[in-house]
């Protein structure tokens, strides 16, 4: 099962009160005060975490709470601060309070926000002491830990996607360009969560490429799987839009595509970079193809997943559309 949304309370840790102590020693029977502040309270954090792929770990958890700070003691000694909670989470992982407040947002491992703060330890009575009240008999209560309900959502980071009607044969694209190994059969919406890969092209060089699950028209407005789907096309440099060159109307197919990538961004058609004609191993019409070129504007790529025919073209047409992304930016 694939999880890219949770929503969890987060709770930081209690301050440690501060002490209420006074120096009994041997020599000195009317020692001054001397209680210690209490300890910080742990705080929350979610942490990027590069081996994560989904939020699944996170399914089922109701809370996330830090340790709270330890209470003072005499000597002036201070009580121990509250362990801290980390939550590890995929890059791209957005976190949103429930009032709506944008907290932060992951994307690197190892990156870290603040999901909520410990609170502060307590002041001891030694604190308190002056030249007027030398021997105070109270201290400070430590402060409570900020709770919140806070909701995580995934958007994969990725090179490219790959996107189109159902049944066009990404998947089938995807496990034969890259290590990925979705589920491939010959019937619609096979896919059922978005699936990421990693495509070598050189020992050196690598891009990661994303199959998002079939588009249907209206899918902008959660018609199939939809938004459920289509945010995590919003992270890629370039888009990749597989038709199925052997269905009824597939130049129809891509302008439906197109249409449900702007109607959901508006800048999402602009980063189509490439046209791919599939299952070229099976027999179509030709005209398809001058159809299609003619819808696009742009280079078709043929390709038979079956037969491996056009994906090492492909392969090399994408890492090309990447490599210039990179280069282009400052």
């Amino acid at each position: 099962m694939f999880i890219d949304e949770v929503e969890l309370e987060v709770r930081g840790g209690d301050g440690g009160d501060g002490a209420v102590s006074f120096r009994r020693e041997r020599y000195a029977p009317r020692g001054g005060p001397d209680g210690g502040d209490g300890g910080r309270g742990g705080s929350v954090y979610a942490v990027g975490d590069g081996r994560l792929r989904t939020l699944n770990r996170l399914a089922g958890v109701e809370v996330v709470a830090a340790g709270p700070g330890g209470g003072g003691a005499g000597r002036k000694r201070a009580g121990r601060a509250g362990e801290d909670r980390d939550i590890p989470v995929p890059r791209g992982t957005e976190v949103i309070t429930a009032e709506g407040e944008v907290l932060g947002e992951i994307a690197a491992a190892g990156e870290r926000v603040l999901l909520a703060r410990g609170g502060r330890g307590g002041r001891g009575n030694v604190r308190f002491a002056t030249p007027t009240l030398q021997a105070p008999r109270y201290a400070e209560k430590g402060r409570p830990g900020e709770r919140r309900r806070v909701r995580f959502t995934l958007r994969i980071i990725a090179d490219v996607a790959l996107v189109g009607p159902p049944n066009a044969g990404k998947s089938s694209l995807l496990a034969a360009m890259s290590t990925a190994n979705p589920k491939v059969a010959p019937y619609p919406f096979t896919t059922l969560a978005p699936q990421l890969g990693i495509v070598e092209v050189t020992p050196a060089a690598a891009f990661a490429a994303v199959e998002v699950p079939g588009l249907l028209e209206g899918a902008a407005e959660g018609r199939g799987l939809g938004q459920d789907f289509l945010r995590h096309v919003e992270r890629v440099k370039a888009i990749a839009v597989v038709v199925d060159v052997t269905a009824s109307a597939p130049a129809e197919d891509y302008r439906t595509v197109l249409s449900e990538l702007g109607r959901f961004k508006g800048d999402l058609p602009s980063r189509v970079k490439a046209l791919v004609a599939n299952k070229v191993d099976l027999p179509y019409a030709p005209r398809a193809l001058n159809e299609l070129r003619a819808a696009a504007g742009l280079a078709v790529v043929t390709t038979s997943a079956v037969t491996g025919k056009g994906v090492a073209e492909l392969t090399e047409v994408l890492s090309a559309i990447v490599e210039s992304y990179d280069h282009s930016r400052p």
